[in-house]
């Protein structure tokens, strides 16, 4: 039985390139992709529950969903940007060149989006689902490329302390 409450560490670990854009080690564009990942991924079901129901409550929540998505994808961009090019190894991945690219067409077609709505969200019709299709995929897109980059090279993630010695004793677990 262990008797600490430390995390265990596996002996051998995949290599990590920690965040450079971090909060007590904490990376914080994985933490701001939350927001614009929900929300510009439910504007595909808000725009089909409006034309679905023609209750302009759902054209008002696809607005507020796209501009969300749109304000907190600029932010997330922002610090995806800083990480990039601070992370010399990320710039020299082709995945995140192709993240970055696919995380600008995104942003692109978000803003589309907010320019589609801005008079009068009720008014867009089966536009607004022409606009929200596209983005939706490009969410899944974006998404996969960006997970590559995390959990295939390990780019960007909380990174790996070195390994601590632990006095050898018969009472303790093995390491997983």
């Amino acid at each position: 039985m262990r008797r600490t409450l430390k995390q265990p560490v596996p002996r051998q670990r995949s290599p990590t390139v920690e965040s450079r854009v971090a909060i007590h080690r904490h990376p914080l564009h994985p933490i701001a992709v939350v927001y614009p990942i929900a929300c510009l991924t439910l504007l595909l079901p808000a725009d089909i529950a409006y034309l679905w129901t023609g209750d302009a409550f759902w054209a008002d929540v696809a607005w507020w969903l796209n501009l969300v998505g749109l304000a907190g994808g600029l932010l997330a961009a922002v610090l995806g940007i800083c990480d990039m090019f601070l992370i010399r190894v990320a710039r020299r991945h082709v995945s995140a060149w192709n993240h970055f690219i696919a995380g600008v067409m995104l942003l692109a077609l978000a803003a589309a989006g907010v320019w589609l709505r801005w008079p009068d969200p009720a008014a867009t019709g089966y536009w607004a689902l022409l606009q929200s299709a596209p983005t939706a995929g490009m969410v899944g897109v974006v998404g996969w490329l960006g997970g590559t980059l995390s959990f295939g090279h390990g780019i960007g993630v909380y990174g790996h302390r070195e390994r601590e010695e632990e006095p050898a004793s018969g009472n303790e677990e093995p390491d997983p």
